[in-house]
C-alpha cells in the first residue's frame, strides 16, 4: 500500500512540475476552449443579415461604366441599352 501512495505522489509531482513549465501553453489552450464553447453557443444565423430581394432579376451591364445592376433597378433606354444611375445615363448624353 504505501508503494502505490508513493508511485502517487511522484506522479502528481511530475504532473505539477509539468503544468509549471507548461503554463503558458495550457492557459491559452483553456482560452481556445472557452472560445469555442461561447461560439457553439451563439447562434451564428441569428447574427448574420440575409440579402434582400429588392433587387433580384436578371443583371444587366451598364452601357456607360460597365457595372452590374439588376434589371428592376436599372434604367432602361430602348430595349437593349441599360444604365445604372441617372448619373451615368447624363455623362453617356454629354459624351454623344
Amino acid at each position: 500500500m504505501r508503494e502505490a501512495i508513493f508511485i502517487l505522489l511522484v506522479i502528481a509531482v511530475l504532473l505539477a512540475f509539468t503544468a509549471i513549465r507548461y503554463r503558458k501553453q495550457i492557459s491559452a489552450v483553456v482560452q481556445f476552449w472557452k472560445m469555442l464553447d461561447q461560439a457553439r453557443k451563439t447562434n451564428p444565423r441569428s447574427e448574420i443579415d440575409e440579402p434582400s430581394n429588392s433587387g433580384s432579376g436578371p443583371l444587366v451591364n451598364c452601357a456607360k461604366c460597365g457595372t452590374w445592376v439588376p434589371e428592376s433597378n436599372a434604367i432602361r433606354l430602348g430595349t437593349r441599352v441599360f444604365y445604372c444611375s441617372s448619373a451615368c445615363m447624363e455623362k453617356a448624353a454629354k459624351v454623344a
